[in-house]
């Protein structure tokens, strides 16, 4: 067992050392992104052929017609830093990029390579911060006034133009209308991104410009709409064309009832619009947005396979290459279902996945060196953009005794204190992950059994069960964790911890269940615990944000906080504090040294409170590509490749 350690720790090593190594020179012809290499027009195909082929045939508008007036320039640095992609080069049209997934309905690897924004920067992060979907932007002094530019002759996937009316449909008819949104415009659309914070206020310049003006400075507003939550250019702007035909500002009720009766929702229309007629950009892989007019690099359409999704190139797409190619460079992606994570990783072993990121583990690396040759792909170590295993207690579980325990910080120190991270480290993640230094702090990092039990027993806890697990008033005291699987560390995790806690007298029992169960008990507060993933770093303290994460902490507190009070319950005041220095850190600007400050402040509150328990910071994350697809990352991290998916290629 030690010499497969040794071996498989080898291996990741040579991964490691490959990635530092540099990459191929670019060819000497190769311009910079502002300055498109020159060509001779006969020489450089601009369109993929078989669009060429619709457009010699007279079914499809010539390719200055289908481009916005200012496209999207793709070169060295653009969708990726140069430092993380130094050999990018301008590639060559056609291909399949095979993928797979596990989840019904849900193929998150192309969900993310989908995925447009409304502003966008190199990599994942905020540095360098420029228009996407939209053309440019301009903030005001105070940042309270952000103006944005539509690309003037941009197109939906249908080839009907994005206008201005899409704008302020989701303005005034989508977030305007109490049915759609009892409670107004999202948070992100509120001074701070606080759900009580005032509306922004939208005003319509001109035929491509309009403002978004806050009552108070929310330079977050930026990132909001570049990365935070992953959200796309679906917040602000939607295919009116299409939606109106299901709204009733401007089609009859009468006119929707078939529809209606359809889906046993009587004059339900609002449940109608957002169930089935709206696709936001969560929904890109859902079967029931196939068709659904798109502005991403590719669209879905429909699969002559069950649990088979396909997207073919959109030949509306707005960005191009530094020799005027209109992107993607690739056909058509395809994306099997299997029956879980392991099955896609066997898809990987087999040679029959092109690029997979989602579900790959280290604890594989092994298993993907000895195929790679046979299966046609390379292994990449990466970055991961999250801290990869975190334990959470839902500490608004409806159970009193359940609260009285999970709400004592004593008792989540003590947890802290009986995970044995080593071990985990060593056995799970090959020694390249750390201690969680930063959303822990090195004194509850440690190891430390004694003082985990002396917590314990200060809490009351010292009654115990025959077999030495812990009791309170007089009932065995038993933690539910609940997984699915989303990755492959995380069942290994939950069972060692399992195992672990066992040393401090705690009941830990791991079961796992369906993805989509999961995330009904969740949203129904009826989910003890889980091990999951969250954003603790990778979006600069994501504590409150990322609400998804504080669902699986507090429910109803998180509930109460997104609605005004509405629902859920009110939560105690260190609670508020979070909200309070998130809304602060919300009003700052993006980098600089107030933001900065507010984020220290926050994983501060981090350290003192523990509302999770991270297991493990700073881990690697494989990434599996096929040997022959070129302007792949050797740095950074690894879902910054998916969300360049339009520059990959295939060089054969």
């Amino acid at each position: 067992m030690k010499l497969l350690k040794i071996v498989a720790l080898l291996m990741i090593l040579s991964l490691l050392l490959a990635a530092c190594a540099p990459g191929p020179e670019a060819p000497a012809a190769q311009a910079p992104a502002e300055q498109p290499a020159a060509a001779p027009a006969a020489e450089v195909v601009k369109e993929a052929p078989s669009l060429a082929a619709a457009v010699a045939a007279g079914t499809l508008p010539p390719l200055e017609e289908r481009l916005p007036k200012v496209p999207f320039v793709v070169g060295p640095g653009v969708l990726l830093t140069e430092e993380d992609l130094p050999d990018w080069r301008p590639g060559r049209y056609g291909g399949t990029l095979n993928s797979a997934h596990s989840v019904a309905d849900w193929a998150p690897d192309v969900f993310v390579m989908l995925n447009e924004p409304l502003l966008s920067a190199p990599g994942i992060g905020v540095q360098g911060i420029r228009g996407n979907v939209l053309e440019s932007f301009e903030v005001s002094d105070d940042n309270t006034v952000f103006t944005f530019k539509l690309r003037e002759g941009l197109k939906w996937s249908d080839g009907t133009p994005v206008t201005m009316e899409d704008v302020r449909f989701t303005w005034e008819n989508i977030y305007g209308n109490e049915k759609l949104f009892p409670q107004g415009v999202p948070a992100r659309f509120r001074t701070g991104y606080d759900p009580a914070g005032d509306p922004m206020t939208l005003e319509i310049l001109d035929d491509y410009t309009f403002r978004l003006t806050s009552t108070a400075p929310y330079g977050g507003f930026l990132r909001n709409i570049t990365i935070e939550g992953w959200n796309g250019y679906t917040v602000l702007i939607n295919p009116s064309h299409v939606l109106k035909k299901w709204h009733p500002d401007f089609t009859p009720i009468e006119e929707m009832q078939e529809e209606l009766q359809a889906n046993n929702l009587t004059d339900e229309w609002w449940q109608l619009f957002r169930q089935q007629k709206w696709c936001e950009n969560w929904h890109v892989t859902a079967d029931r947005c196939i068709g659904y007019p798109t502005l991403n690099p590719w669209i879905s359409v429909r699969s002559e396979t069950p649990g088979v999704k396909v997207f073919d190139r959109n030949p509306y797409y707005w960005k191009v290459d530094t020799e005027g190619k209109q992107l993607p460079y690739i056909d058509r992606i395809v994306s099997v279902q299997v029956e879980d994570v392991e099955m896609v990783n066997q898809r990987v072993l087999a040679g029959d996945v092109d690029f997979l990121r989602e579900s790959t583990a280290l604890v594989k690396v092994p298993l993907y060196k000895e195929n790679e040759a046979r299966g046609g792909f390379r292994t990449i170590l990466l970055d991961m953009h999250v801290d990869s295993s975190i334990l959470y207690f839902n500490m608004t579980y409806n159970d009193e005794t359940w609260r009285k325990v999970t709400q004592d910080l004593r008792f989540r120190q003590a947890v802290s204190l009986a995970i044995d991270r080593d071990e985990i480290i060593e056995s799970v993640y090959y020694g390249f992950a750390s201690k969680p230094l930063v959303s822990v702090g090195e004194e509850f990092s440690q190891y430390d059994v004694a003082r985990a039990n002396a917590l314990l027993d200060e809490m009351g806890m010292t009654e115990r069960d025959a077999n030495g697990f812990r009791m309170v008033d007089g009932k065995p005291f038993v933690i539910l964790v609940e997984h699915a699987a989303h990755a492959p560390d995380i069942a290994p995790v939950a069972e060692l911890l399992s195992e672990q806690l066992k040393d401090v007298g705690l009941n830990l029992q791991v079961k796992r269940i369906d993805p989509q169960l999961w995330d009904q008990r969740i949203l129904a507060n009826e989910m003890q615990a889980t091990v999951f993933w969250g954003h603790d770093q990778g979006w600069d303290s994501d504590y409150s944000g990322s609400e998804g994460a504080a669902n699986r902490s507090f429910r109803l507190w998180s509930l109460w906080h997104l609605t005004n009070g509405a629902e859920g319950e009110e939560p105690p005041q260190w609670v508020k504090d979070m909200y309070a220095l998130d809304a602060a850190r919300w009003s700052a600007v993006s980098g600089s040294d107030e933001y900065n400050r507010l984020k220290e402040e926050t994983y501060a509150w981090v350290r003192a409170n523990l509302p999770r328990i991270t297991v493990v910071e700073k881990v690697k994350y494989p990434m599996i590509a096929n040997k022959d697809l070129r302007n792949v990352a050797s740095a950074g991290y690894a879902i910054a490749s998916n969300f360049a998916g339009e520059q990959l290629w295939f060089d054969r």
